[in-house]
């Protein structure tokens, strides 16, 4: 079992980096092998809309995506980690989401694999990116496990929210049982 976590904030060490590694531990717990990408140090480029993508399935922009490209579809779970800046996630991640659209061709190519999303926001926002996840995750075809939130404003203060840290653990064995339960959507 590989779980990946796509980290969108570019401050190593901070609340949304510490709630990953939490994820990420909770996991290697269960045995699964895991990997980690932090988006602040890549080179990515939008997606151009050339939709080249739809004929091959592979996005012709060469950079830094294409080894995320390879982590995605090796995983059986992806955990994205951002923070919340106006009401939603980071640039880099909103990016990375955009250009996972040659994923899409010629079948969905992250159909069956189980997302999850922690996002960590000052004081609000949190319910506004869990959604455009779900939405993304249902897209896609991916199964989904609750969403892990929690709320800081100053670098470290996530480690004193219990609450959060419970939350992405939980979000871990819920995306751990529904990868072990095998789930397929229909062809």
């Amino acid at each position: 079992m590989r779980i990946l976590g796509i980290m969108g904030s570019s401050r190593k060490g901070g609340n949304t980096d510490t709630l990953l590694d939490v994820a990420l531990n909770e996991a290697k717990k269960y045995g699964a092998v895991v990997s980690k990408i932090s988006l602040g140090r890549k080179r990515i480029a939008p997606c151009n809309g050339c939709d080249k993508c739809t004929s091959t399935g592979k996005c012709v922009t060469k950079d830094d995506m294409q080894d995320i490209y390879a982590e995605m579809l090796a995983s059986d779970g992806i955990i994205w980690a951002t923070p919340v800046y106006f009401w939603s996630m980071t640039g880099q991640m909103k990016t990375i989401m955009d250009r996972t659209y040659a994923l899409l061709f010629p079948k969905l190519q992250l159909a069956n694999k189980v997302g999850g999303l922690i996002s960590v926001a000052g004081n609000r926002g949190c319910l506004n990116t869990a959604n455009v996840f779900h939405m993304y995750f249902s897209y896609n075809h991916m199964f989904f496990a609750e969403s892990a939130q929690g709320y800081a404003t100053e670098k470290g203060d996530i480690k004193k929210n219990a609450l959060a840290i419970n939350m992405t653990r939980e979000m871990v064995h819920q995306m751990i049982s529904l990868i072990q339960a095998n789930l397929r959507y229909p062809k």
